[in-house]
């Protein structure tokens, strides 16, 4: 895998650099390196979306 063609930005400093990929194979090419690892979740859960509660798969619906 090439990062270089997985990263979306870095700081000019270099002290920050934001890649979207597969955890599970970018992780282990920057073992001991982060301070935060920030995940975002999938989108439209609050509105006729599903999630698991209790180990089965219940409908979300919060409104608007």
């Amino acid at each position: 895998m090439n990062l270089k063609e997985k990263f979306i930005f870095a700081s000019k400093d270099k002290n920050f650099t934001l890649y979207q990929n597969d955890c599970n194979k970018l992780l282990p090419k920057f073992e001991k390196q982060f301070d935060l690892i920030f995940a975002d979740p999938p989108y439209f859960l609050s509105n006729d979306g599903l999630s698991i509660q209790n180990g089965k798969i219940v409908s979300v619906n919060k409104g608007n």
